[in-house]
């Protein structure tokens, strides 16, 4: 085993493979709809959760507010998503979505749900969830540690 293979690198580097093959697919598959630049991942969170907060939907995402605000900002300008106030702290707004969204449903949870089948299709359903396990694993490791610098 060479040190690029133990200390991770590799494997680093099939994750962002994977992410950049993903969103470059998805990006050709929504240019149309202007859904490219994982819009259409907004949206398909605001279908599944009508009412979201913008914080809310931009934690779930993983992205910062103000990267979350200006892909908001463009899908309330096309017609995607629309703002309104929160019911108990008018301060704040949440995301519902539009005919338009609603009119895309099908296809963006076909196409998400097509998209990770094509991907998992060689592993079995234990190796699927071990890879679930690991991967939250990594995942709350991280928001660990970037909370932990948010603090210092």
């Amino acid at each position: 085993m060479t040190d690029e293979e133990k200390n991770g690198k590799q494997i680093w580097r099939d994750i962002g493979w994977i992410a950049r093959e993903v969103n470059s697919t998805a990006n050709r598959e929504w240019r149309d709809e202007h859904l490219g630049d994982n819009r259409f991942i907004y949206v398909i969170r605001v279908l599944e959760h009508p009412g979201i907060g913008l914080q809310e939907l931009a934690t779930a995402i993983g992205v910062d507010r103000t990267t979350a605000f200006r892909a908001i900002s463009k899908l309330v300008a096309d017609g995607y998503l629309e703002k309104r106030d929160h019911p108990t702290q008018s301060r704040l707004k949440v995301l519902y979505p539009t005919a338009k969204s609603e009119g895309l449903k099908y296809r963006l949870f076909r196409f998400e749900s097509d998209t990770f089948d094509a991907y998992l299709s060689n592993l079995s359903d234990t190796d699927v969830q071990t890879l679930k396990q690991l991967l939250e694993r990594v995942r709350l490791t991280q928001l660990t540690q970037a909370d932990d610098a948010k603090k210092m």
